[in-house]
């Protein structure tokens, strides 16, 4: 008997993928085949680009340099939803890479309808991919159902940047770094402390776009917050109080004690940060390049317990094999060995600000002394990641329906009641409709 996650009918697949976006379709069979190229070479599809992408790149043309013996074909798609339309198309007509990047919290909407294979334990050990090499929680991100379908490449948490010259004018450093911060009134009183040190703003963060489901799941984190979901994630069993606590927080900083501006973009949370008209910005931790590359007096912290809980939003890259009938075994083994390699090149991607999941650069000196990676390290361990949904993960919908909800409460349009009525029906709105990718 089929199960959901070996028995999805190419039509089913192709149906739902489209479903999905179908436009992405175009692209795909212009690659042709990835496997008429011999057992020791391996496609590669990826969605990095920027400074992610060069240090991509810099740990492709090491690998080349090493005795591996495999030859990598690379190919940069669209970052979003673009990118795992299109996967999920070639794995559909059976002409998908061999590896892909992957975010983990894509997972609960591509492994049951399998769309990615499952990851054999004593294939992985060959190449000396074991659990034991992970920190436990970030392994456990690429399961599901008790089975291994995602190699984690990293975490990339949510932190707290701040400017060390402008922390030092306003009293809140402790020697070379940020003294620690604990509890809602003591968080808030640092954030308006900078702002009388900048003169404009305490803290920025994009209004604007999906950084407030990241701030929200991480205060809704902190609190305690039941699971979003029930497990077959048919259900929805958000704890709508602590929901409303968690905006009602982040309205605070724009519309009660106004040490943060209610109406920022991306572009420009960023920009207030690095130019001074804030002194601490909430983000993720893949901005480190750009204060390297401005020579910017600026360190990291990891989010301080507001509700009296370490926890911070994350996610994870990592590398997936997808599903195909016709790939050899000679060939799935050079992929893994692949990313075996992609894994051991770990300090190159942690550059970037990604906390390694490869634990043995995370444990070493080099990694040790890498600043400011190296000082909020700990936010892999303490990650709440998003639910394990079809419409949620990385530039998903439900993404998109919690920052268009919560931004209400912080532009002064509604309030945190407001705001949790509006996501609940947004959610319970979704889960009336089947997953567009059907067994």
């Amino acid at each position: 008997m089929s199960t959901p996650e070996s028995g999805v009918t190419r039509r089913r697949l192709l149906g739902g993928a489209a479903a999905l976006g179908a436009g992405a379709l175009l692209g795909i069979t212009a690659t042709g085949s990835p496997f008429g190229r011999g057992d020791r070479t391996v496609s590669f599809w990826h969605l990095f680009s920027g400074g992610d992408g060069e240090r991509l790149a810099a740990m492709l043309d090491d690998f080349a340099k090493s005795d591996a013996g495999i030859d990598v074909e690379p190919l940069t798609l669209t970052w979003g939803p673009p990118y795992y339309t299109k996967l999920a198309l070639a794995a559909a007509g059976d002409r998908p890479p061999d590896v892909a990047a992957f975010h983990s919290s894509r997972l609960g909407a591509y492994a049951p309808q399998g769309l990615l294979a499952p990851l054999d334990p004593q294939l992985l050990a060959k190449h000396g991919i074991t659990e034991d090499k992970f920190l436990p929680e970030v392994w456990k991100r690429g399961q599901f159902n008790g089975r291994q379908y995602l190699i984690p490449l990293d975490t990339h948490p949510l932190v707290l940047y701040y400017n060390t010259d402008l922390a030092k004018k306003a009293g809140l450093m402790d020697g070379d770094q940020l003294r620690q911060l604990n509890g809602e009134q003591e968080v808030l009183d640092a954030f308006e402390a900078m702002k009388k040190a900048t003169g404009q703003q305490g803290v920025s963060f994009e209004v604007r776009g999906v950084m407030l489901w990241r701030i929200w799941t991480t205060f809704y984190g902190q609190l305690g917050g039941a699971p979003m979901f029930t497990p077959d994630g048919t259900k929805l069993t958000m704890d709508d109080a602590k929901a409303e606590q968690a905006i009602a927080f982040m309205t605070e900083m724009t519309q009660g004690r106004k040490v943060a501006a209610s109406d920022l973009d991306y572009p420009a949370a960023v920009a207030n940060f690095q130019n001074g008209t804030s002194g601490f910005m909430l983000n993720g931790a893949w901005e480190v390049p750009t204060f390297e590359a401005a020579e910017f007096p600026y360190d990291i912290a990891p989010i301080p317990a507001v509700f009296g809980k370490d926890a911070n939003w994350a996610d994870s890259h990592a590398f997936c094999v997808p599903a195909s009938d016709t790939r050899s075994p000679e060939r799935l083994d050079s992929a893994i060995a692949f990313i075996a390699g992609m894994l051991e090149r770990g300090q190159t991607w942690a550059e970037g600000g990604h906390v390694p999941s490869w634990q043995p650069v995370v444990e070493s000196e080099k990694y040790e002394t890498l600043e400011p990676q190296s000082h909020y390290a700990v936010a892999a361990e303490r990650a709440v990641t998003g639910p394990s949904v079809w419409f949620g993960g990385a530039g998903s919908e439900l993404e998109n329906e919690a920052y268009a909800a919560i931004q209400g409460s912080l532009t002064g349009a509604t309030n945190p009641a407001g705001a949790v009525r509006q996501f609940r029906n947004a959610i319970e709105g979704f889960l009336d409709k089947p997953s567009p990718v059907v067994a």
